[in-house]
């Protein structure tokens, strides 16, 4: 197919379900010209609170009604709608959640309240499984899954029904909605790149097996889905990117090219940075291997990736000129066979409690309030005949908890204790609640507050991953007058595989032995590396970059999974 435009560009509003609500606003008034823009709001945990929220959907109001991301449409939609017709900007969301019909239908009827055109929506049904688990998980038909390759637990409806259960479906819904006319797509699960990947696809008529372009796509979507971690946020070299005006920070744009490659920048006079490591960092959030970060349209090998500075970063967002990175050399090969499921799960109540704590040897004073806290807790539940907590936690914020034995704070005279815990009984939660301001009086000086007063208990929500064959997981398109279509995946272009099988049929181990010698010198890691954390579920992981080519090989070296 011939690409309908010479290239494409994409702003993303939004990078979670809280994320500013301003940011649209920039991206259509300062954004220049902008073909579609994307807003990212799901989480693995967010799909359970949504699912809630549509269970109770008869009480109206308040953020995620009828189980979709209510902001969406209060932050976006209703107040911009006018200048996105006339500048025809699209957009493409997953606040649709768990009900992307409901939200079709508001941003309707919102459109029909303030006397404008009611643009075509279309939803995309099918990511929801809630109604089927039982049968598939009865048919066997889950694979466990994990990212660790760890024994993930099975899905088991019976003894922990699930608060949700949805696939991560592609890209390729979203860009048959587009070929439909649609002028906004709303989903529920899919990956959050396929946000961006859906529209170019659609615009440059990308196949099932343009695996290079698929990748290039995915990869254009993956640096802008998180917003302005993009544009200095969450950067390593943090001060660099402070000087250019946190309080007015660029949300990202990507340009794209039919063959793949596309340039980052941001809209002009906004604060944030948009430099090689900024960029370079984004690209490792999340992703585990570069070599194969799979997804459900391509499995992507970004380590030959090219990230260069087209047009400098000016520090001050007074400039009138946006900074520009290129990014090419993403290359790709069959995605699975399979979706990622991702289900969730109450599991009893947690609780978390807080108190400052000042003076001389204010570590070891919260670490002993804690403790008897706890231990009193644990008497009153045998007297009750409540059984003991299933898991307890104590921190001490401000002596460097996370750093364990290697805390150099241990001397500070102000903490705060923070004691979380975990329980099938609400009663026992009550408990704990009602003992955290009593240890004012009872227990060690200069407990000078419980901040928020007395907490109350929250459900305790598990995460875990599975598969399940795309055949089983059928789609829907819903647009005007609520009609209903099947999607069916397109085939895949006459083309010879042979080459893209060979090429990545060599792929280099991801840790080579390396000799090194010479004189060294101990240096904190941030000084020749640039480093992005993420995470799957309850599972983190760490991507690392060096500053330098040369640095290269020491951090191979040293920087182990067992030395972390």
């Amino acid at each position: 197919n011939m690409p309908k435009k010479q290239f494409v560009r994409i702003g993303c509003s939004s990078a979670f379900w809280g994320d500013s609500p301003y940011a649209a606003h920039q991206l259509v008034m300062k954004g220049g010209h902008l073909d579609y823009i994307i807003s990212d709001y799901l989480a693995e945990v967010t799909m359970c609170i949504l699912a809630r929220f549509k269970e109770k959907s008869a009480a109206k109001g308040g953020a995620g009604e009828g189980g979709y991301v209510k902001e969406f449409v209060d932050s976006v939609w209703k107040p911009l709608m006018k200048p996105l017709m006339e500048k025809n900007i699209k957009l493409i969301t997953n606040a649709g959640g768990m009900n992307p019909l409901a939200l079709k239908i508001a941003i309707e009827e919102s459109a029909r309240a303030a006397g404008v055109p009611v643009p075509r929506v279309t939803a995309v049904i099918g990511d929801d499984l809630m109604d089927r688990v039982g049968d598939l998980a009865t048919a066997k038909e889950f694979e466990p899954f994990s990212v660790l390759n760890e024994k993930e637990q099975s899905i088991d409806p019976e003894n922990r029904p699930p608060l949700s259960v949805n696939a991560y479906l592609g890209a390729f819904p979203i860009a048959k909605a587009l070929d439909e006319g649609a002028q906004i797509v709303v989903t529920g699960r899919c990956v959050d790149s396929a946000l961006a990947l859906g529209p170019l696809i659609h615009e440059f008529g990308w196949n099932v097996n343009d695996y290079d372009q698929l990748s290039g796509g995915s990869l254009a979507g993956h640096i802008i889905e998180c917003g302005c971690q993009a544009t200095g946020g969450n950067f390593t070299d943090w001060e660099i990117s402070s000087q250019s005006g946190w309080d007015n920070m660029g949300f990202p744009i990507v340009e794209c090219w039919p063959d793949g490659h596309f340039i980052v920048t941001k809209p002009i006079e906004t604060g944030g940075i948009v430099t090689e490591a900024s960029v370079t960092e984004q690209m490792l959030y999340e992703i585990g291997d570069p070599r194969s970060y799979i997804l459900p349209d391509v499995t992507c090998d970004w380590s030959h990736v090219i990230i260069s500075q087209v047009t400098p970063s000016n520090s001050l967002n007074t400039a009138k000129s946006a900074p520009r990175v290129m990014v090419k050399g993403a290359r790709g090969r069959p995605g699975p066979d399979s979706y990622k499921i991702a289900v969730t799960w109450v599991d009893g109540f947690r609780m978390g409690g807080i108190l400052v704590i000042a003076g001389i040897d204010a570590p070891k004073k919260a670490r002993a309030v804690g403790e008897a806290i706890l231990k009193r807790c644990q008497n009153i539940f045998k007297l009750k005949k409540l059984s003991d907590f299933r898991e307890t936690i104590i921190e001490t914020l401000g002596a460097e908890q996370l750093y364990g034995p290697h805390s150099k704070t241990l001397e500070t005279r102000e903490v705060v204790l923070r004691i979380a815990v975990h329980h099938d009984s609400m009663q026992a939660l009550g408990i704990f609640g009602k003992e955290l301001a009593p240890s004012a009086t009872s227990m060690a000086p200069a407990i000078t507050g419980s901040m928020d007063g007395r907490p109350h208990p929250t459900p305790l929500i598990r995460y875990n991953s599975a598969l399940l064959k795309k055949s089983r997981v059928p789609i829907t398109l819903i647009s005007e007058n609520s009609e209903f279509r099947v999607f069916e995946a397109p085939k895949p272009a006459p083309k010879n595989d042979v080459d893209i099988d060979t090429r990545h049929a060599q792929l280099a181990p991801a840790r080579k032995s390396v000799e090194i010698s010479g004189k060294f010198q101990k240096v904190p890691l941030l000084k020749i590396a640039y480093g992005r954390s993420g995470d799957k579920g309850d599972v983190a992981n760490i991507g690392i970059a060096a500053r330098d080519p040369s640095f290269y090989p020491f951090i191979l070296k040293t920087v182990t999974p067992e030395v972390v």
